[in-house]
């Protein structure tokens, strides 16, 4: 029996299928999710540890950069492995292969990565390992400007105010910040005073270290 025979003969039937279809395909529209850019992986993982005290670049590489890196470059499918080391902060960036399920990648990166966790320096604070994709380029980028506070007093304003109230807002994953200039002190050691007192600079740069605290 053809289509049109069975629509004929049967009009109760093809108009309930009629409506079946139609009800399936209103509930899949109103489910649908809609999003501004598809969700398509960069294919990277990024460590990120920052560092308390202000140590050098230098070494920062042969602390943190470094040993983080031989202990991720075992992990599977990986094309890339590349690190930049700063003044206080060390991101080691982890490339893959197209089409690989970043989630499984990301669990092995952490496997590896809790080997050196421990023999990392004192001074690095918790580390944040990002799985990035499309969707987390930033959509809202905001510039604060003063004319009568300085850069310092900007860069604690919108690390303590700011940035902790977007935060709380629905809907924002995560508020990133740059720029500026945080407050430093400054300390000039009296080397007659450290002879009087028989302290080396080391000494002194070992105790300013390990209370360099927020």
């Amino acid at each position: 029996m053809s289509l049109s025979g069975f629509s004929i003969k049967k009009p109760v039937t093809t108009i309930m299928i009629f409506l079946a279809f139609s009800l399936i395909g209103v509930i899949s529209l109103t489910r649908l999710p809609v999003e501004l850019y598809p969700d398509i992986s960069f294919g990277q993982i990024s460590i990120i540890v920052n560092i308390r005290g202000g140590i050098p670049p230098t070494e920062v590489e042969s602390m943190v950069s470094r040993p983080i890196e031989e202990a991720v470059s075992s992990v599977s499918r990986m094309e890339k492995l590349m690190s930049i080391s700063k003044e206080g902060e060390a991101t080691v960036i982890l490339s893959f292969e197209r089409g690989l399920n970043m989630q499984l990648a990301a669990m092995e990166v952490r496997e590896k990565f809790a080997k050196v966790k421990e023999k990392l320096p004192k001074e690095a604070e918790k580390p944040i390992i990002a799985q990035f994709s499309q969707t987390d380029v930033p959509i809202v980028i905001i510039a604060v400007t003063s004319r009568k506070r300085t850069t310092e007093e900007l860069r604690r304003i919108v690390d303590e105010d700011i940035k902790e109230r977007l935060k709380r807002v629905q809907g924002v994953a995560n508020v990133e910040v740059g720029g500026g200039r945080e407050r430093k002190i400054l300390i000039e050691a009296d080397k007659k005073a450290l002879v009087r007192y028989g302290v080396s600079i080391n000494t002194l740069i070992s105790a300013l270290g390990s209370s360099n605290l927020n």
